[in-house]
């Protein structure tokens, strides 16, 4: 039962992973959270689109799945619709007109021609030496310069950043974005001797608390804990692919999500001044008006900023700052005797040196052998870098036939496509840029004056779906301890 004066006791504005992820543990916790979404399909950036025989993913390709998202996939019983992929799988670096192997070993680093000898003794002797991060936050590209050189940030660090953040690594700051790196070289002077102290005070955490609880282990198998992990895969996505996860969770929040809602704003409630608790008040593009005693934001920072900009413009102000790289994904699909490459492995990925459109290029068919009609093969590219503006001009028309020339050239094609799709988005991945740790501070300093009020989203903290759900699932827990607080 709602208390008096209260219309809604959760609103959980966006349905994207975050969103849904946050719906869903509530509604598990034993509450009814209404869910708006302003588009009509759930999922955010996760979608999944099949068409003639092919399976083309908008978003992650071949995602990690931790614990939360394994806790989640058993919850919506979909395990066994699960399919790993091979974490052995090769993955290519292109450049100077080749692939070559990315090194993810000690061998791999000693026979690597992405870097020189110099390089490479820079790297294996980090261990043994001692380095202090400055006083004011570096760059990612800063960071690895003073360590390791401009040729491991080019051909090797660059890439991979491109590729799984969308980033710049000349922008990206360290505290916000590898806070665990600066704080290893700070106590140990070294990120190996950071790494292996962290790792060590972890497994004596682990084996205390084992020792303080002696039934534990027993315990928590017979709840299907998860943790023992190495036993389960962890790269992977779905037979109908990665949309099959916000769809279920859709399904799920029937009842609860109401979709092609726009909401033009939220503010503190000035009207239950009956009421016992702070509320809030949620003004539709259509006049209509929802009251909820608990507010959840689900949203990415600039339409939180858009709809807190009259109600807490300092809010919106830190929020409306954190920056967002525009993406085009390009799938591409040929018959398979017209592609010379083998397509042993993963993909491969374009430093910015390259001066390519591409980003990066994964090998779906060779991930997932059944997403394809017999006898052809897909590929998916990343493409349009924020510092090539020509690409961001460009139709899709365009943008695709750039793209497949650039594939074409790297992979030894002899046709034309059977099958393609473009999908874009201006504002697909928050950037934790130099000064984003600071700014996160202030966002929460100042969240904390604004009773009943929640952030979920891949914009403070975390851009893997992992990390969503993790952030999703404490907003919820938090909500359900603080509601408990006020009802004791």
């Amino acid at each position: 039962m709602l208390d008096l004066g209260y219309k809604e006791k959760v609103v959980v504005i966006g349905a994207g992973i975050s969103g849904l992820a946050c719906a869903h543990r509530l509604k598990q916790l034993g509450f009814h959270p209404r869910l708006l979404e302003a588009a009509e399909r759930a999922g955010g950036l996760i979608r999944t689109i099949r068409r003639d025989g092919f399976l083309f993913e908008t978003g992650a390709q071949c995602p990690r799945f931790p614990p939360s998202v394994w806790q989640l996939v058993r919850d919506l019983r979909l395990e066994h619709e699960f399919v790993a992929g091979d974490r052995k799988a090769k993955r290519y670096v292109f450049r100077h007109g080749r692939l070559h192997p990315a090194p993810f070993s000690p061998m791999g680093l000693f026979t690597t021609r992405l870097v020189g000898l110099k390089s490479k003794l820079r790297i294996l002797s980090e261990p043994f030496g001692y380095s202090h991060p400055p006083d004011q936050e570096e760059s990612l590209a800063d960071f690895v310069q003073r360590k390791f050189g401009a040729q491991v940030l080019d051909n090797l660090v660059d890439p991979f950043i491109s590729t799984i953040f969308l980033g710049d690594a000349s922008k990206m700051g360290m505290e916000g974005a590898f806070p665990a790196l600066v704080e290893w070289e700070r106590r140990q002077g070294s990120l190996v001797r950071g790494a292996l102290r962290a790792r060590r005070s972890k497994r004596d955490a682990m084996e205390s608390a084992s020792s303080s609880r002696p039934f534990a282990s027993r315990a928590d198998a017979n709840q299907g804990s998860l943790h023992v992990t190495d036993a389960l895969p962890t790269l992977g996505s779905f037979r109908s692919g990665m949309g099959t996860l916000p769809e279920r969770l859709a399904e799920e929040l029937k009842a609860e999500a109401s979709y092609k809602v726009q909401v033009a704003s939220v503010a503190p409630s000035r009207e239950n001044a009956g009421a016992s608790k702070p509320a809030w008040q949620i003004s539709l593009a259509g006049g209509e008006l929802i009251t909820a005693q608990y507010l959840v934001l689900a949203v990415p920072a600039y339409v939180a900023a858009r709809l807190l900009e009259r109600s807490a413009p300092p809010l919106a102000a830190h929020l409306k700052a954190i920056e967002y790289a525009p993406i085009s994904v390009v799938s591409l699909a040929y018959e398979r005797s017209k592609v010379a490459n083998r397509l042993d492995g993963f993909g491969f990925m374009v430093p910015r040196r390259e001066g390519l459109h591409t980003i990066c290029t994964f090998w779906n068919s060779s991930l997932f052998k059944e997403r394809t009609p017999e006898g052809t093969v897909l590929f998916t590219s990343f493409a349009g870098r924020e510092t090539n503006g020509t690409f961001g001009t460009m139709n899709d028309e365009e943008s695709a036939r750039a793209v497949a020339a650039e594939n074409t050239h790297i992979l030894g094609i002899s046709s034309e496509p059977v099958a393609r799709l473009v999908w874009r988005d201006p504002h697909a991945l928050p950037q934790y840029n130099v000064g984003h740790a600071q700014r996160v501070e202030e966002i929460h300093r100042i969240l904390s004056a604004l009773p009943n009020l929640y952030l979920a989203g891949n914009f403070l903290r975390g851009r893997s779906i992992g990390d969503c759900v993790d952030v999703a699932y404490r907003v919820a827990e938090d909500l359900h301890s603080q509601i408990r607080g006020q009802d004791i």
